[in-house]
């Protein structure tokens, strides 16, 4: 590819980037001002422009690996790994915060009635009041690493390092658990029907009526740390350590997958035109048609885990590395790109490529 058409595909796909002080986990949110809210491991919760300028950041004690939640007042809550949740007001001030006895990897859910709900590596499930007191734990085997999923009827489900997906009551009693074959740090979809779906590290993707009983089971080659999503038709779409993104039809049957040679940590996500959205661990991001081609293929660099999240002009926002990216998703680019890659060396003393 000419230097002309390498220039003509970055300004087609690429809007900006934002560097943190150190490797972005945390998947972005977006507040209805379009301010996009992203942890990172230097220890701040950024709050950034939608023109990619620094808005304000927020300071934590450790790593902030947690994605935040916002509340309909404005609020961002955020957990971080020196075992808080913090709320964080929208001028960037804190309201208030919450101890733990353990880190926080998991992300906070928002119950209708504003109660946050939010897993803890104390093996707990917190739901904290909006004032900042707490409401009730459930205490279950192993760490929770999973983000929790809130249903119509206001059931929490959030799976755990001991193997289990759990269904609680708003008031904080066990409604049902379902046993998979691992660890299960995906966080739980919920579809249209009830029918909640969930990934474990034995590979498979689980269908689970509401009652708790199993609905089917959707077997990948290698462990399951993406959450699913849910197209508009019901199909659900989840990546896989094996390399592979899987869109399965509602029956458990596979619809297709599409291959990327690279672990899938990252969640998909789905554009308004149907357009499924992933980013692999080490490169690759890639946009696909609903039919499992290729819509285009942009190469960025480094490691990742965070997952992308697109706004409602259709930019798409992923952290990668010690960056935030903003990407063009409704530019339609190339089905191929050899843009160069490269990523940061471990000592941050300067860019290196990718091998």
């Amino acid at each position: 590819m000419s230097e002309g058409s390498l220039w003509s595909f970055k300004t087609t796909v690429f809007k900006w980037k934002y560097q943190t002080g150190y490797r972005t986990i945390s998947s972005p949110a977006i507040g209805n001002d379009g301010t996009v809210y992203v942890g990172s491991r230097d220890n701040y919760l950024h709050a950034i422009n939608p023109d990619g300028t620094v808005k304000w950041k927020f300071e934590a004690s450790d790593d902030v690996d947690s994605s935040p939640a916002i509340g309909n007042d404005g609020t961002i809550y955020i957990g971080s790994y020196d075992g808080h949740l913090y709320a964080v007001s929208p001028e960037g001030t804190q309201v208030w915060k919450f101890e733990f006895s353990g880190a926080v990897n998991s992300s906070p859910a928002i119950g209708p009635d504003g109660t946050i709900y939010i897993g803890s590596l104390d093996n707990n499930l917190y739901a904290i009041n909006p004032d900042g007191t707490k409401k009730w734990s459930f205490a279950t085997s192993g760490g929770v690493d999973s983000s929790p999923s809130i249903g119509a009827d206001g059931t929490i489900y959030v799976g755990s390092n001991d193997f289990n997906l759990y269904a609680i009551s708003p008031d904080g009693t066990l409604v049902w658990i379902f046993q998979t074959g691992n660890l299960v740090h995906s966080s739980p979809a919920i579809g249209s029907d009830g029918t909640i779906y969930v990934g474990s590290y034995d590979g498979k993707l689980y269908a689970i009526n509401p009652d708790g009983t199993k609905k089917w089971e959707f077997r990948t080659g290698d462990r399951i740390y993406s959450s699913p999503a849910i197209g508009v038709d019901s199909t659900i779409y989840i990546g896989s350590l094996d390399g592979k993104l899987y869109a399965i039809n509602p029956d458990g049957t596979k619809k297709w997958e599409f291959s990327v040679s690279d672990f899938i940590y990252s969640s998909p996500a789905i554009g308004a035109d149907g357009t499924i959205y992933v980013r692999t661990y080490y490169a690759g991001f890639y946009a696909i048609n609903a039919d499992g081609t290729k819509k285009w293929e942009y190469l960025l660099g480094d490691y990742v885990y965070s997952s992308p999240v697109i706004s409602n002009n259709g930019t798409i926002y992923v952290g990668v590395g010690w960056f935030l990216y903003a990407l063009k998703g409704n530019s339609g680019g190339p089905a191929n790109s050899d843009w160069p890659m490269f990523r940061h060396d471990e000592k941050h003393t300067g860019m290196v490529p990718v091998p």
